[in-house]
């Protein structure tokens, strides 16, 4: 199994994986992973890796249902503790922007603290950390609560705080919290320029060793011959759904259902 961990632990579409004989207990990520829970000990050793990444692909299927607008998430294809994630806000101050984040979950999930959040594309906010880019999930997950705080909970707190700007007497960014409260005006030109930046780092790609993994969001500039048959498709699409006759199966002048005038 440590020798041949990629073969091993290949994935179906399903995200499925078929487990392989041994005692190793290296988890997908080449992380060893052990149970922090005396009272599981009942659990074999050879499942704890498979328990948590199965549990953590239910969490990916919550959030895939929740539909959060203007954001979208995918799990590393090499290790289920990183998550990618790029969020499109579609009003308010950050209107425009194109923001690229990970998602960093402890190896002793769920027996940990919140996920953190970790902007790649340079953002000024309050909750968000200058230099290391980290946004502060503290502030509104002061505890992480098994069973009850799920990722989606923290993406979803992500996606609001562009919209919803808090006030925090303890900022990870002093310079933006201090003109949000003092000079607003100065506050929206950093955001303003905050989004011009975004659309063009967007097309960049960040050093860290995570850049390599196959699911990593990577972006292109709009090329017509490559893009354009996709766009024309989806447009058109749009203009049928908007030309779509629904019928009303009450005649006009009656409650009576199903009196459709005779035509």
């Amino acid at each position: 199994m440590s020798g041949n961990s990629d073969e091993a632990f290949h994935r179906t579409g399903s995200f499925r994986r078929v487990l392989p004989p041994g005692n190793d207990t290296t988890g997908i990520s080449g992380i060893a992973v052990k149970s922090t829970n005396t009272n599981n000990s009942y659990i074999n050793a050879n499942y704890i890796p498979f328990f948590l990444e199965y549990t953590l692909m239910s969490e990916f299927n919550i959030l895939s249902k929740k539909l959060i607008p203007g954001v979208y998430v995918i799990p590393a294809d090499k290790t289920p503790f990183i998550w990618f994630g790029v969020i499109f806000p579609r009003y308010g101050l950050y209107k425009n922007g194109v923001f690229r984040f990970r998602i960093l979950i402890d190896s002793n999930w769920p027996n940990c603290d919140c996920p953190k959040v970790i902007f790649e594309t340079p953002l000024f906010h309050p909750l968000v950390n200058a230099i290391t880019g980290e946004m502060n999930t503290q502030y509104h997950f002061p505890e992480w609560k098994k069973g009850v705080s799920r990722i989606w909970h923290v993406i979803d707190h992500v996606s609001k705080s562009f919209y919803d700007i808090p006030r925090t007497k303890t900022p990870e960014n002093s310079e933006a919290a201090e003109l949000l409260k003092t000079d607003n005006e100065k506050y929206v030109k950093k955001c303003e320029d905050c989004v011009v930046q975004s659309q063009v780092d967007i097309y960049k790609l960040p050093k860290h060793s995570e850049n390599n993994d196959p699911n990593y969001l990577v972006f292109d500039v709009y090329d017509e011959e490559i893009h354009g048959t996709v766009r024309r498709s989806w447009l058109q699409q749009k203009e049928n759904d908007n030309k779509s006759q629904h019928l009303s199966w009450v005649q006009p002048g009656s409650l009576e259902p199903f009196s459709r005038p005779n035509m």
